[in-house]
């Protein structure tokens, strides 16, 4: 995929999701041209824990984000610690987000969706197929005690 097409539609979809992110008090970094990758800032509303949620986007929107939680203390990534816990496997207990609009949930990745098929994800995804969908879908988890259960140890 064109790295131009990439840049260009990341940042529309960082503009779009301005509005949503200032009412939530929601930080976007600026992006990083030259590695693809920007970062999203929340807090959770149920115990003030900080989530910092790296998003990769080279190739994007042929394929999803590559979503990695960033511990906000060690800066560590990778490690099941700096993701929330829930109550489902949207946010898998070996660290990733389970669902077609992360990368790291099809094969090559984790393996464990090796079923998936990645240039489809938009058609798996609802609404989560652009990165406010995905803003909104973290914030509100990570704010609902319903499905939030603190940050995974």
């Amino acid at each position: 995929m064109n790295t131009e097409i990439s840049l260009l539609t990341v940042q529309q979809e960082i503009e779009d999701a301005n509005e949503y992110c200032k009412s939530h008090k929601i930080d976007i970094s600026l992006f990083d041209e030259i590695s693809q990758r920007f970062t999203v800032l929340m807090r959770s509303l149920v115990d003030d824990e900080q989530y910092i949620i790296q998003f990769g986007f080279d190739d994007y929107p042929e394929k999803p984000y590559l979503i990695e939680f960033i511990h906000p203390e060690t800066k560590e990534t990778g490690n099941p610690n700096c993701y929330p816990a829930g109550v489902d496997s949207f946010f898998h207990p070996n660290g990733f987000i389970c669902h077609p609009c992360s990368r790291k949930a099809y094969a090559g990745y984790t393996g464990v969706h090796s079923e998936w098929s990645m240039p489809s994800w938009r058609e798996n995804a609802g609404g989560l197929k652009n990165l406010s969908g995905i803003i909104d879908c973290i914030f509100s988890r990570i704010s609902d005690k319903t499905y939030y259960k603190g940050r995974r140890k």
